[in-house]
């Protein structure tokens, strides 16, 4: 009778997101290890072997998902979690202070950053559906995106971890990713299309499905989120993703205090601990305050378009209905909220001009 009533609390402790460092060490040592997918990929001509055309109506009918932790919980667990790291800052502010002098930019800066450093449990908005289209013709593969998206999410800068990949392929050959490159050293070239990767927010995540301690799970507003401190490390979920977009940190992430991004969110850019999964969040700490992620705000292009799917009136309608919306990979069943589509015009290099990466840099060198 006593051991029913222990793996009741369990289980209970479990549902609500009461998961200590010490049961988190015990699941870890229980969990196995798994190896990161492959991903297949794009272009107008052959690019209907890889991409499937969807319709606005079928992206409207899906059930919205709900979190695992009561929203209380979730900002206790913020307000706990803000407290340690500006602890944790202000300890790191007077190493800085004491190697540039107390009078110096950098001091100022990180005094600066301690007193805006907010961890936030923000809920999402009621019918809100969140997606994002990206311009396959528009695209010169600058990485822009990328190095935004590390800077804005408190990516760990000792681990070489990017939420957002950038692929090369060959504009006319290509039919799947194995022959393209994640690590070009120039671009834009007139031959190459480029099309970044990261988490696609599925409506069916398989990642979710797979969770044996439900760290990750689809919240109201489309996002697919990963509660770090419930999160074991077993992998299943890098192993289950089709698009190979989630990260596992293998060492104790490390974020200069001078570069940490202040305004957190505690399902989002909250630094994380060792050995869990880090993915895309849309920069949740940025548009459920009404904002948009970093990499559309940053691309030189346009060629990103975020929106709530449920406004007749946001961008991602307007490329919808205009465009017409692909998504990667149909046959997984994921049914994606990140979508590929084809603009007006394409932005290759200027005719005889080089194509370095110092020229990406300046806009790709575009007509």
């Amino acid at each position: 009778m006593n051991r029913d009533v222990k793996n009741d609390n369990n289980k209970d402790a479990m549902n609500n997101g009461k998961i200590d460092e010490k049961r988190r060490d015990v699941l870890k040592l229980m969990a196995v290890g798994a190896a990161i997918t492959s991903i297949p990929l794009v272009d107008k001509e052959k690019l209907m072997k890889v991409l499937k055309p969807v319709k606005l109506e079928g992206m409207l009918d899906y059930p919205l998902g709900g979190p695992s932790d009561s929203q209380s919980a979730l900002e206790k667990r913020a307000k706990k979690k803000e407290a340690k790291l500006k602890k944790w800052c202000q300890k790191e502010a007077r190493k800085v202070c004491e190697k540039y002098g107390e009078s110096s930019e950098e001091c100022k800066l990180v005094k600066q950053k301690c007193k805006l450093l907010v961890v936030k449990a923000t809920p999402p908005k009621k019918g809100v559906r969140y997606a994002m289209a990206l311009d396959l013709n528009k695209c010169i593969g600058c990485r822009r995106c990328v190095y935004a998206c590390v800077m804005e999410n408190n990516q760990a800068r000792n681990l070489h971890i990017e939420w957002i990949r950038v692929l090369e392929a060959n504009r006319m050959e290509f039919q799947d990713l194995l022959g393209s490159q994640w690590y070009y050293k120039e671009g834009p070239k007139k031959d190459k299309v480029y099309i970044p990767i990261a988490c696609m927010h599925c409506e069916k995540p398989p990642c979710v499905m797979v969770c044996p301690v439900r760290a990750t799970f689809k919240e109201p507003d489309g996002i697919v989120v990963i509660d770090y401190d419930r999160c074991i490390g077993c992998r299943y979920c890098e192993v289950a993703c089709p698009y190979g977009a989630r990260r596992f940190n293998w060492k104790k992430p490390y974020i200069p205090v001078l570069e940490l991004n202040p305004n957190m969110h505690i399902l989002g850019n909250v630094p994380r601990q060792i050995h869990v999964m880090e993915k895309c969040t849309w920069c949740i700490q940025r548009t459920r305050d009404g904002g948009v992620p970093a990499c559309v705000e940053v691309c030189p292009v346009g060629a990103r378009v975020f929106g709530n799917l449920n406004d007749p009136n946001s961008p991602i309608r307007r490329i919808a209905e205009e465009y017409g919306l692909f998504v990667l990979k149909p046959d997984a069943g994921t049914h994606p909220k990140f979508f590929y589509f084809f603009g007006p015009a394409r932005t290759p290099p200027r005719e005889g001009a080089a194509s370095t990466s110092k020229e990406a840099q300046n806009g790709g060198g575009s007509k």
